[in-house]
């Protein structure tokens, strides 16, 4: 809680070890700040967040002396942060930019009532872009934020991707529950692998991991991961044991469909009871 002696001030800034942190106008209204810059609902605000010692390393292996990975978050119209509301974090494919993407979310996002949030380090190749690499940068991203606003860190969280980035979004779910996040849903649009139990495996989030639900979005026309692509992405789920997997599909092609967004995002609320 902040002290009551900030309700007099218009803004609050603080500086640490370079980097602006996040802090309301007052203890008790909105708006919010990042250093000197307003938090406006339905925009994205970039950030920077400290890296991890393991972002460090990855970095390293590079020949990169990082400091700093991006952090990038979006909220919705009426957004409060005294209540808890859902957070919708996003993946891409190696190489790509996940702050980059997150315009493709945000609009069903924001009407569904959802805060969207990336996070990312530096521009790198394919190769070095690994699962290992993008959960060291978003880590970071997720660490400093829940750092900063303490009162996140139990608010529930969606992953989701598509293609490519579909199959890394389970690996970081599952990285996100390890950390003792509270998943509630997994979308995976366009994804022709299953990578949900390559996340088990690599990140041991426990059993629990298994009664997430998956969302799986196809569409009818996708030469790459349509029906008969994404089916046995269903059934290696339910071989490993993933008990609540949905498989839908919609009239396109290798697109990112908003309306199976859109339904998938209310799936995990009902599912998990979250608040509206």
């Amino acid at each position: 809680m902040l002290c009551p002696g900030l309700l007099k001030r218009s803004h609050v800034k603080i500086r640490v070890a370079g980097l602006f942190l996040f802090l309301p106008v007052a203890a008790c209204a909105q708006p919010w700040f990042l250093g000197t810059n307003q938090l406006w609902p339905g925009k994205i605000m970039e950030f920077a967040a400290p890296v991890s010692a393991k972002a460090k390393w990855e970095a390293a292996r590079v020949h990169q002396n990082l400091q700093f990975a991006t952090g990038a978050i979006a909220v919705p119209p009426g957004f409060d942060f005294r209540k808890p509301w859902p957070i919708l974090v996003i993946s891409v494919p190696s190489g790509g930019s996940s702050i980059g993407a997150m315009r493709q979310y945000t609009n069903v996002a924001f009407q569904s009532g959802w805060v969207v949030l990336a996070g990312e380090g530096p521009r790198v190749d394919t190769e070095t872009d690994t699962v290992q690499w993008g959960w060291a940068m978003l880590g970071s991203v997720l660490d400093f934020f829940s750092r900063t606003w303490p009162q996140t860190k139990p608010w529930p969280v969606a992953c989701a991707g598509f293609s490519g980035g579909a199959k890394r979004s389970a690996t970081v779910a599952a990285a996100m529950m390890r950390e003792n996040y509270r998943v509630i849903g997994i979308f995976m649009g366009g994804c022709n692998e299953d990578w949900a139990t390559v996340g088990l495996k690599l990140f041991q989030p426990g059993e629990r991991f298994k009664h997430v639900p998956i969302f799986l979005s196809s569409g009818s026309r996708d030469p790459i991961a349509g029906p008969q692509q994404t089916a046995p992405v269903q059934q290696s789920l339910r071989y490993t044991g993933f008990e609540r997997i949905r498989l839908e599909t919609y009239d396109g092609e290798h697109r990112l469909d908003a309306e199976q967004l859109k339904l998938a995002l209310e799936w995990f609320r009902r599912s998990n009871g979250s608040p509206k």
